[in-house]
């Protein structure tokens, strides 16, 4: 192990809430291997807050590659800019009903990222979802570059929002808020789908107007989806849905502890699988893993029979099943795996791994949430695969992380640097103030160290944006999270009412 002083590039303050435990933040341009730009590159940061006029819902910064001396992006200081952090690209208050940006947000697939599609959500109220046409310094503070408090309340219209216009629409989906299911563009068709807290699936069309036959249209429930846009899969809350292009089906997670497959097709039907046992911690909480390729589905739960933590792997129609155990169960929520650059290149291969992280010893003080301390420790498991048919096994390597820093994991995040050559692994323990975020180099396979530094309580999901070299583009192959419960200070300072956060940018390499 290998920890490390603060060396943010930058971090800049989201206000009362930040990016919501394991949501992620949205990046454009989506080619990695692109050429880096200053000024048209962002990132969208959703905002768990409710909007004012003073506090964003969702932001947007570019000037992303600035940090220390030779930031590729780094300026000339002025009274309003500080040179080397990111600067404000937009910020808006969006609101219909008062409520926070509760899950991820999706960037539209033209040559500038110029729509946002998202979910607005408020206790008691049904969920919104939202198509924003961004303005281009809509929100930005001419005497601070760096400060969010000065929110646009965009103009609400009821066709498509033409770009660079600063407006949105709104469609009220369902009756039930939406805490975990971020919506899943399938941009070929230009649908959304997306679930809500009641276990309702819905298919939304228009969504970014693309083709001509739209014509102008705003989003609205697409009808041909079993009759009324909408069908209930389970009655839990559903996570964000991914659509698998092969076959047609949509997999979806439920709080019940199941995953779900449903049909696009007109006759909508549903099969499922269990995962975990549908208890505190034995709800499927994140989307599932889609592998089209070799035709397999994963999902994994924190709690299922003989008190174990689960991951599991599905062939694509249900078919048969291999269920993994994950440490222990019945200790916090279990969140997504991700496998490595070797199982990309073959699943067969002898270096294809699926990593995941967990509880392995002890007992975690409950809630999950509850200060951390020796009670239990947590570990980097690692899981191999047939060389035959890719079915995965048992997982027998695991890299100790140690005593109490922090229990649950935020989603775990792979990136292979072409450029560098390198495998980055990127996760962190949430719920501790201690070191907390790390990164291993897994690129000769399962790891024996890592690099971490602290980062609030802990991180949202995480992104990572280019292949740039540190030559050519310094400061241009980095990462991007929320760092959960900071103060205005983003010092690593906990907010004690356990609120606020802020957008946080680190290189790749040896997270400085």
């Amino acid at each position: 192990m290998r920890t490390k002083p603060i060396v943010r590039d930058w971090s800049i303050y989201l206000g009362t809430g930040g990016t919501a435990e394991g949501m992620f933040p949205a990046k454009f341009s989506f080619d990695i291997n692109a050429t880096p730009s200053c000024t048209n590159d962002f990132v969208v940061f959703p905002v768990n807050a409710t909007p004012s006029a003073t506090q964003p819902n969702i932001v947007a910064f570019n000037q992303l590659y600035s940090g220390g001396t030779n930031g590729f992006c780094n300026r000339t200081a002025s009274g309003s800019d500080t040179g080397v952090d990111a600067e404000v690209y937009w910020s808006y208050q969006v609101s219909s009903i008062g409520g926070a940006v509760t899950t991820s947000p999706v960037i539209s697939s033209d040559g500038l990222g110029a729509k946002i599609a998202f979910v607005e959500s408020l206790s008691g109220k049904p969920a919104h979802f939202h198509v924003l046409a961004w303005k281009a310094n809509d929100g930005q503070k001419p005497s601070n570059l760096q400060d969010v408090t000065s929110p646009v309340a965009p103009t609400l219209v009821t066709t498509s929002p033409a770009a660079g216009s600063g407006t949105f629409t709104d469609l009220a989906f369902g009756t039930a808020t939406d805490t975990l299911s971020s919506p899943f563009i399938d941009y070929l068709n230009d649908v959304a789908y997306v679930g809500n807290d009641a276990g309702v699936l819905f298919r939304i069309k228009n969504v970014f107007c693309k083709y001509p036959s739209c014509m102008g249209a705003q989003p609205t429930l697409d009808a041909s989806f079993n009759l009324t846009g909408s069908f209930t899969v389970c009655p839990k809350a559903l996570t964000g849905p991914i659509l698998n292009i092969v076959n047609s089906k949509v997999y979806v997670g439920c709080a019940d502890g199941k995953l779900y497959a449903v049909t696009t097709s007109g006759t909508i039907s549903a099969t499922s699988i269990t995962i975990g046992d549908g208890s505190t911690y034995g709800g499927v909480v994140d989307p599932p893993i889609v592998d089209s390729v070799n035709g397999f589905v994963y999902a994994v739960s924190g709690s299922a029979s003989g008190n174990k933590a689960t991951l599991v792997q599905a062939k694509a129609d249900f078919s048969s099943n291999v269920v993994v155990a994950i440490g222990k169960g019945a200790q916090c929520n279990l969140h997504s795996p991700t496998p490595n650059n070797a199982y990309f290149n073959s699943i067969t291969s002898s270096g294809a791994m699926m990593y995941v992280g967990g509880v392995n010893a002890g007992t975690v003080p409950q809630p999950c949430t509850a200060s951390s301390n020796s009670a239990a420790t947590v570990a980097l498991y690692g899981l191999t695969f047939s060389t035959t048919n890719g079915i995965i096994k048992t997982a027998t390597t695991t890299l100790s992380l140690g005593h109490g820093p922090g229990y649950e994991f935020a989603p775990m995040t792979e990136f292979f640097n072409a450029t560098t050559g390198n495998d980055w692994l990127f996760y962190s323990a949430i719920q501790s103030a201690q070191t907390n975020f790390a990164s291993s180099d897994i690129t000769s396979g399962f790891p024996n160290a890592f690099t971490a530094v602290n980062e609030g309580i802990g991180t949202s999901g995480i992104i990572v944006d280019n292949n740039a070299s540190a030559t050519g583009f310094p400061q241009a192959a980095s990462v991007y999270f929320n760092a959960l419960h900071q103060n205005s200070g983003c010092n690593n300072n906990i907010n004690t009412a356990l609120t606020g956060g802020c957008a946080v940018k680190l290189t790749q390499a040896g997270l400085n």
